[in-house]
């Protein structure tokens, strides 16, 4: 037992002063910030896997310590809300031996919860509202790009209004974008976490292929709700009521987009069809709306008919 104790508080020290020194560089190495905020959950994650919650907060509380020190009380605060949370909650969630999909999940939600904590932070202790601060940003990278066309003599391309209904697709893009970026994150710190995992000898099962995911099937009643919404305030795309439609229709059409290219894969490998239609699939798909679409539609048909069959074993 004691062995035990002072074996976790050994690795949580370490983990602790890996977490310091992936904020250090993201600091005073412009480049590798975003890069190295994508992997700052993962000492955490693994604290907690090995060792359970409350090493994990305590590797969390040590770290926010240390860079406040170092750096700054307000950096601790906004790191450990904004990347601390993802941490422990995928943590304790392979601590539990849950699935991959239960820990993505539950990582996506962290993730959700860390964003909302950040703005609330940001809010009430540095009086920043960060939707005005995106809102101000999308504003001027937009009146730059309007500078670069007329700097290169292209000022005819884009108008007014054009600029105006770029900076109104950006706005209502946004927030889709923020909560997609959830799963990825997630997604991201799991494959890592589990390939550490591996080289510990403390192996963590992987994804199934990808050719049987079978998302669940009321990803279409969102995809259907944010339809009717976009429908119903189709009159006043500025208000609240349109921009949550169109969230959550982006975010269920990505889903089912998602579900789409796995019935493509499905086919190439189950099927024999030709092994270039997955990645002809997957390049089209970004570049040519009507090709996402179809995905789209072939995604809400395989969850309502199940032509694959493996739903119902």
């Amino acid at each position: 037992m004691i062995r035990r104790k002072t074996s976790a508080i050994v690795e949580s020290g370490i983990l602790a002063a890996i977490a310091v020194i992936f904020t250090l560089i993201g600091n005073y190495i412009p480049v590798l910030d975003v890069i190295v905020s994508v992997w700052w959950p993962l000492p955490i994650i693994l604290c907690g896997r090995r060792n359970g919650l409350m090493w994990s907060v305590l590797c969390l509380l040590v770290t926010g310590a240390v860079v406040a020190v170092l750096i700054s009380p307000l950096q601790a605060v906004t790191q450990v809300l904004i990347l601390g949370i993802l941490g422990l909650v995928m943590g304790e969630g392979m601590r539990r031996q849950k699935s991959p999909a239960s820990v993505l999940l539950w990582g996506s939600l962290g993730a959700l919860l860390s964003i909302i904590l950040s703005g609330l932070a940001a809010y009430f202790l540095m009086g920043i509202n960060v939707v005005e601060s995106f809102t101000h940003a999308i504003a001027e990278s937009v009146q730059m790009t309007k500078d670069i066309y007329d700097t290169l003599g292209v000022s005819g391309i884009m108008t007014t209004e054009s600029l105006e209904r770029m900076q109104h697709m950006l706005s209502l893009v946004l927030p889709a974008g923020l909560l997609l970026s959830c799963p990825i994150s997630a997604f991201v710190n799991y494959w890592a976490a589990r390939k550490v995992l591996s080289r510990l000898g403390d192996p963590y099962p992987w994804f199934p292929p990808f050719a049987t995911w079978t998302l669940p099937r009321w990803i279409l009643g969102g995809y259907g709700l944010g339809m009717a919404t976009l429908l119903y305030f189709r009159g006043d795309e500025t208000s609240y009521g349109f921009l949550g439609g169109y969230t959550l229709f982006i975010v269920a059409s990505m889903l089912l987009l998602l579900q789409g290219l796995s019935v493509v894969l499905w086919y190439v490998q189950y099927r024999g069809k030709p092994r270039f239609w997955f990645p002809l699939a997957v390049l089209t798909s970004f570049v040519i709306p009507l090709v996402s679409q179809f995905l789209v539609v072939m995604g809400a048909i395989e969850m309502v008919t199940d032509q694959r069959r493996l739903r119902s074993r």
